[in-house]
């Protein structure tokens, strides 16, 4: 199951989504803390809740990390 931060992602949630997810853990908590259920860090999950502004901060350095990790290739001209 992806959470809300993997969604927003995949462009299949938006930022503005956020309540709604946060609802949905609310009906239903399972095990996961709140945090975890949106795919956030602790850290990450502190700041939003000190300013929600920074929740397209986060989804952006998501999205930045996973462009760098999932582009980088062996540098062939080294050696």
């Amino acid at each position: 199951m992806s959470n809300f931060i993997e969604k927003c992602l995949a462009r299949k949630a938006s930022p503005e989504d956020i309540d709604d997810y946060i609802d949905q853990w609310h009906d239903n908590p399972g095990n996961q803390t709140l945090h975890e259920f949106l795919g956030m860090t602790r850290d990450e999950y502190a700041g939003w809740v000190a300013d929600a502004a920074i929740l397209a901060a986060i989804i952006n350095s998501r999205r930045v990390s996973k462009d760098s990790s999932s582009s980088a290739l062996p540098d062939e001209t080294a050696g």
